[in-house]
């Protein structure tokens, strides 16, 4: 090389020619994603709408019954799938009857946003084959039908397989179209309320006075149901905890993310910050608590996913647990909750959906735990903690697919510490319940021996 010339110097990265085209929209999208991010920041991760995460799809079922929708699509990812074709006038319906006079408006503003509800989903095929005239569309008529839907005496919430497609993780629309079509309805549609008495009916709180339930008829079907409610309309406008938070004013990504919310808000601060050690700790059944004297009970507590054992100046211990109705609808909800949690933070203790963490999945985690065989489901059943429409068979397979797949959250290793703790401070005690446990028919066929022979000896003395 001589004083001054210039070398070019070519660098093959190993791309071929026909992959240029690929290389080069694949680097656009990355772009426009980056400047997605950058110009919104926070409010674009907060209101991410997920896929399912990969490796929880086992507890979806072998059809995928608590993934894909069965009779309505909400959002791009199965839109026009012709599996729910049929819904689709319903949406149109309910679309003409809150915007007739003025759908121009609203389709016009959100066809200016439409690059904000677009960045809350998957850069994937299927959403990016819509064109944002259509993309705009359908959120304005999903959204309507979400909005007839949250109205109260609307028949269309009579429909369980509606109320089970309206909550999965895949089939939701962002917040922000709801509230974007809320601006424009002149007739107040309260979701938040909604939503918070959906989660009543199929989640119901054990009553604190009388300790009962009540069972009714709901569209056909036999739920428990209890005059204390977590989504009491008064408590929610006017509840206000942990640190200024309330139901009212929380902004979820989208319904399941409200549904979720409503359920949990009233967590203490204390369970919220609690971190539990870093110790090895063995996992009990129902009846393994039985044979050590550790009592289930359904907890009274105003939050769902409450778990805790109680053992101050009490006989027994105490392992209280938020009760549970579980029909098809409550078990997609309680799976896709979970699959919120994994989705927004591994599902782990460092979760950051919100600052709960995975209250749902230490909660369904916990009860796997408890469910070994189907002895274990007839105890939870007999103390109330789960309610259900399934057989023991059932719910010991759905919580088996449970145990499988999902992470453990920390309050689940709260629960284990708890447990340990137990056992490692009434070592003679347990033991003495173990051997009463086991021989517990025999004891009861001696005691009513000897009772029979007590009536007998002095029915004779007489």
């Amino acid at each position: 090389m001589t004083g001054g010339e210039a070398v070019a110097i070519y660098i093959d990265h190993g791309v071929p020619d026909e992959a240029q085209a690929t290389l080069k929209d694949m680097k656009e999208r990355m772009t426009k994603r980056r400047l997605l991010e950058d110009s919104h920041g926070a409010t674009i991760a907060q209101s991410k709408i997920h896929r399912f995460p990969r490796g929880l799809r086992g507890i979806g079922g072998a059809d995928e019954r608590y993934i894909v929708p069965t009779v309505v699509a909400i959002g791009p990812y199965y839109h026009g799938e012709l599996h729910l074709q049929d819904m689709e006038e319903a949406k149109l319906a309910a679309a003409n009857h809150l915007f007739a006079g003025s759908v121009e408006h609203v389709y016009g503003k959100l066809l200016s946003s439409v690059g904000d509800a677009r960045g809350c989903y998957d850069d994937d095929e299927k959403v990016r084959g819509i064109s944002d005239a259509d993309f705009a569309a359908m959120m304005l008529v999903d959204g309507c039908f979400l909005l007839h839907l949250s109205r109260p005496g609307s028949a269309l919430s009579s429909d369980h397989s509606i109320l089970k497609d309206v909550m999965l993780l895949e089939n939701q629309i962002p917040w922000l179209v709801l509230d974007t079509l809320m601006e424009f309805l002149g007739v107040n549609v309260d979701v938040r309320s909604f939503v918070a008495g959906l989660g009543d009916k199929f989640f119901p709180k054990k009553k604190k006075d009388k300790g009962g339930w009540s069972r009714c008829i709901v569209n056909g079907v036999w739920i428990w149901v209890t005059s204390c409610q977590r989504g009491n309309l008064q408590e929610l406008e006017r509840g206000i905890v942990n640190g200024g938070r309330s139901y009212e004013s929380y902004r979820p990504a989208h319904l399941l993310g409200l549904l979720r919310f409503s359920q949990i808000w009233q967590m203490p601060e204390e369970e919220i910050n609690y971190v539990p050690g870093n110790t090895s700790l063995l996992s009990s059944s129902a009846v393994e608590l039985a044979q050590i004297g550790v009592k289930l009970t359904a907890s009274s507590a105003n939050w769902f996913a409450d778990m805790r054992l109680v053992r101050e100046k009490r006989i027994f211990g105490e392992f209280l647990l938020s009760p549970v109705f579980l029909n098809d609808v409550t078990a997609c909800w309680l799976v896709n909750m979970a699959a919120l949690e994994a989705a927004t933070g591994g599902g782990g203790a460092s979760c950051n959906v919100d600052d709960y963490g995975p209250v749902v999945s230490s909660y369904l985690s916990a009860l796997a735990m408890l469910m070994d065989r189907e002895e274990d489901v007839h105890e939870l059943r007999g103390h109330r903690v789960v309610l259900s429409t399934f057989s023991n068979t059932q719910t010991l397979d759905l919580f088996k697919r449970i145990g499988q797949h999902l992470s453990l959250g920390g309050r689940y290793f709260v629960v284990l510490e708890q447990i340990e703790a137990y056992r490692r401070n009434r070592p003679a005690r347990t033991k003495v319940y173990k051997f009463l446990y086991k021989y517990r028919k025999e004891i009861s066929i001696i005691l009513s021996i000897v009772s029979a022979g007590r009536v007998k000896f002095w029915n004779e003395a007489k």
